[in-house]
């Protein structure tokens, strides 16, 4: 019994090895479809572009969405339906859903051939993150208005991205330094949780002494709150007056209710 029973399962799987599979048989009909990115990383809100190949068939079409990890369909993705795509290739430009999380870009491509007809899916991850807003002042106080570039500096390491012209208006008539402001909405997704140092620097070029200073918030933090030393001892406080009363609630009354014999 043991015997036939080998060799039943032997026979099952010479026919399972035999057999075509799917993708065999659609090697008389091949096609390529990728999607190709710059970056998977965007800031909430914020638009990505996707670039979206395929080749193979007489005729090929596309549906794109971004979806969740629960599978429904959020942000936006546009063009999200198309009858062709360009030989280069076809820009998908997708926006970014405003709560920070991973999703994926899901674009299914049908390809047709004479009768034939066949779907391809490919899929592309899209990291969703709050952005970081790096923000500087800068001072003004000689008599000419400046142009320079400045570019911001976290933890040391220069955010090359960061870098932009700006232009800081000279000091006014009654002496009143001119001032501007730089922001930068810093997408990233590398720091660590915790205080995190931020400078600013410039290249100004030609001008009076010390006449362009720089102010930033000097630092900034990620993860959860970061506590003032009042606030911690507002929480300390608040946790030790809690336990006295628990101390004081639980302290057992004596001889209540007895007797004076039995006191």
């Amino acid at each position: 019994m043991i015997a036939l029973m080998a060799v039943a399962i032997l026979a099952a799987t010479a026919i399972i090895c035999i057999a075509p599979s799917v993708d065999a048989a659609d090697d008389d009909f091949p096609t390529y479809a990728d999607i190709r990115t710059d970056t998977f990383l965007v800031g909430v809100g914020k638009r990505a572009d996707f670039t979206i190949f395929a080749f193979g068939g007489t005729d090929v079409s596309y549906v794109a969405s971004l979806k969740d990890s629960d599978g429904n369909t959020v942000g936006s993705v546009s063009p999200s339906t198309g009858s062709s795509v360009d030989d280069d290739g076809t820009i998908l430009s997708v926006t970014a859903p405003g709560d920070p999380g991973t999703y994926v870009l899901r674009v299914e491509f049908t390809f047709k051939d004479s009768d034939a007809e066949k779907t391809v899916t490919r899929t592309a991850p899209l990291r969703v993150v709050t952005p970081v807003t790096l923000t500087a002042k800068l001072t003004n106080d000689s008599g000419t208005l400046t142009n320079l570039k400045v570019w911001f500096i976290v933890d040391g390491n220069i955010i090359e991205e960061s870098e932009q012209t700006v232009t800081v208006p000279a000091k006014a008539a009654d002496g009143t330094p001119g001032t501007t402001t730089v922001t930068y909405e810093w997408v990233t997704s590398g720091l660590s949780n915790g205080t995190h140092k931020v400078s600013v620097d410039a290249e100004i070029g030609i001008l009076e002494e010390n006449a362009i200073q720089i102010k930033t918030a000097g630092t900034f933090y990620v993860g959860q709150t970061s506590y003032s030393l009042i606030e911690t001892l507002l929480i300390v406080l608040l946790i030790v007056v809690l336990i006295v009363l628990i101390i004081v609630i639980r302290k057992p009354v004596k001889n209540v209710g007895k007797p004076k014999g039995r006191r």
